[in-house]
């Protein structure tokens, strides 16, 4: 199944280079034509242009299906696998609302979400969706977009009600918003994985249990290793 998947893809990506390629030579040589055949030469070279286009944007589009095919007849079917009654929809994902009020992120010019998963583990309620957020930067005459965020974003319901907002960052994260301090547990596996921040020192105590700490960095991991590609039931073991 990956083998048939993976050459369906690398043919796709081999014409959508073709197809850039012919846009690219017919964009270069636009305005020699012009130059020298007049507004004939040039509408000539428009036909190449836009249509190496089109068929390099129809190839992306092939190349975004059969990974939306892969994920609903494969990940689908792994999903309940280990969560049961788990449900997965490619087309859907967090609104921008919900990512910025957790304080983790920041609004941003650009947002996407998709690939939602929901879900329980150990009778906790999930989603998580990939997220990626993108800004607009304008420097005289040229502007450029940069990625700010792209990664997985994942929220969890405890069914317990806490009165002040705690946050779990890992190492390479940033400081989030004023209002939160930065805390210590007793654990020093526990600070040396991921950042504490918390806006009342009682409350986060509460809340990190040793036994929900261990939970915690069992949990960091496996996503750490699912990034890495490991299959999910090595990681179960």
């Amino acid at each position: 199944m990956f083998d048939k998947i993976n050459k369906e893809k690398a043919i796709y990506e081999k014409k959508m280079r073709i197809g850039f390629t012919i846009s690219i030579l017919a964009f270069i040589l636009f305005i020699p034509a012009g130059m020298s055949a007049g507004p004939i030469g040039a509408f000539m070279l428009m036909v190449p242009f836009m249509g190496g286009a089109i068929y390099a944007g129809n190839q992306s589009k092939k190349i975004k299906e059969i990974s939306i095919n892969f994920k609903k007849e494969y990940l689908e079917k792994e999903l309940v696998k280990y969560f049961p009654y788990s449900e997965y929809k490619p087309y859907d994902g967090f609104k921008e609302k919900e990512v910025v009020y957790s304080n983790l992120l920041f609004n941003r010019d650009r947002y996407y979400s998709e690939d939602l998963i929901i879900g329980s583990f150990e009778g906790v309620n999930f989603r998580c969706s990939d997220v990626k957020q993108e800004d607009v930067r304008k420097s005289g005459k040229s502007t450029k977009v940069v990625t700010v965020f792209h990664g997985r974003f994942y929220e969890f319901d405890f069914h317990k009600a806490f009165k002040y907002d705690l946050l779990l960052l890992q190492p390479f994260n940033f400081r989030p918003f004023s209002g939160f301090n930065k805390i210590e547990t007793e654990s020093i596996e526990f600070n040396s994985e991921l950042k504490i921040y918390a806006k009342d020192d009682h409350e986060a105590f509460y809340i990190l249990t040793p036994d929900f700490m261990e939970k915690i960095r069992y949990l960091d991991k496996l996503i750490d290793e699912l990034a890495k590609g490991r299959k999910m039931e090595k990681i179960l073991r």
